[in-house]
């Protein structure tokens, strides 16, 4: 069989299962919840009891991805700020003015808008052409709901061509005469001319533009609340609703688009996809995928991918045996969940979020005004508060 070739190339969608071992949908860090004896693990990360970077939660590999992407764009953004083709500033030989034109007009621009906007309109178009991979944070929380901050990017292509013709012509003459006869004198003069003109100036204009971004949905169920056999929610003995230990109550992730780079072709095939799937599936999607893997090629792919930096449980009402005991201080102190305790900390702490020592010690000042039995746990919620606030080395 033989493709039709007079059919192109189209797009077209392949399923294939996610390594459970990489991200597994229904777990955010490795847990699915709390039992009489504490965290209950997903049976692909069964040593998710503590902490550790399991199924979406990897705070240091998202961090990492974020810096180098900022880097990225700084030095893409300096880089393209730095080109000039002002005549002003290079002579008509100056070999780097002939190299700074070339690159425009490989991304799409024409060197007399690059010229005309040095100004602002330069460092708005660096600004667009710096912007490849794309980093989005998104929070959610039972009771505030989902929050995004998202960016976008705009590649801009602008083409024109324009022509001038100009002709003249030019003829004049002149003749005098004189002479003279018997005292008599005669004199003449001939003058002619001729002259025309014509001119001509075409130009045309090509504008182009197109945006891409993130576009990331959230709505889990806010409800924390225990329910009865009836279905009817729980209260205590002093009307406060009692929560289902273990529920997510807040969370924070990232969207990263990647552009396309060789890496994402490898880590696909020795990451993201189902090995056991990929290599023994009958499936057609698994068939199709075994015949585009190009090992010695590698051609550069996109990337989408998500990752978790935070996650915040409800705490259970009494501590199971072997509890932490930080989670024992926090129910002595009636806190619920981590993300309650860091609701009370932050407005403290955030303004010293900027470097390691200040954050510590306004950490412990914080906890000896605010919360003292807490305060022998600085430690671990230095430490917790400093992965939340990003400081993740």
């Amino acid at each position: 069989m033989l493709p039709n070739p007079d059919i192109p190339p189209d797009w077209h969608v392949i399923h294939f299962p996610v390594n459970p071992r990489y991200t597994k949908q229904g777990t955010l860090d490795g847990a699915v919840g709390f039992d009489a004896r504490g965290k209950v693990t997903d049976p692909d990360y069964p040593t998710a009891t503590g902490y550790g970077e399991y199924s979406y939660f990897k705070p240091r590999d998202a961090y990492a991805l974020k810096r180098r992407i900022t880097r990225d764009q700084q030095r893409l953004h300096a880089y393209y700020e730095s080109v000039s083709t002002d005549a002003g500033h290079h002579s008509g030989n100056d070999p780097a003015e002939a190299q700074s034109k070339a690159i425009l007009r490989s991304m799409g621009m024409s060197v007399g808008q690059q010229d005309a906007g040095r100004g602002t309109d330069g460092s708005a178009a660096a600004s667009g052409f710096s912007h490849r991979d794309l980093v989005n944070t998104y929070v959610w929380t039972a009771q505030g709901g989902f929050f995004a901050e998202t960016t976008q990017a705009t590649d801009a292509v602008s083409e024109t061509t324009s022509g001038s013709y100009t002709f003249g012509n030019m003829f004049g003459g002149s003749m005098d005469l004189t002479f003279g006869a018997l005292g008599l004198g005669w004199s003449a003069r001939f003058d002619a001319s001729r002259g025309g003109g014509f001119s001509t100036t075409r130009a045309k204009g090509k504008d182009a533009s197109r945006s891409f971004g993130l576009d990331v949905q959230c709505a889990p169920s806010g409800d924390l609340q225990r329910r009865d056999k009836d279905g009817k929610p729980v209260y205590d003995a002093a009307g406060k609703p009692v929560l289902v230990p273990g529920k997510v109550d807040a969370y924070r992730f990232l969207t990263f688009y990647l552009g396309e780079n060789s890496a994402n072709f490898d880590d696909f095939y020795h990451k993201v996809v189902d090995p056991l799937w990929l290599s023994g599936s009958d499936a057609p999607d698994a068939a199709a995928l075994r015949q585009t893997r190009q090992s010695s090629a590698k051609p550069p792919c996109w990337r989408i991918l998500h990752r978790v930096t935070y996650v915040s449980r409800v705490l259970a009402p009494v501590p199971p045996p072997g509890a932490a005991p930080l989670e024992m201080a926090m129910r002595a102190e009636n806190i619920d969940s981590n993300y309650e305790l860091i609701r009370r900390l932050e407005p403290y702490v955030r303004p010293a979020a900027t470097s390691a020592a200040a954050l510590a010690a306004t950490t412990r000042d914080t906890l000896a005004a605010q919360l003292p039995e807490l305060l022998p746990h600085s430690a671990e919620i230095i430490d917790y508060l400093s992965r939340y606030f990003g400081r993740e080395n």
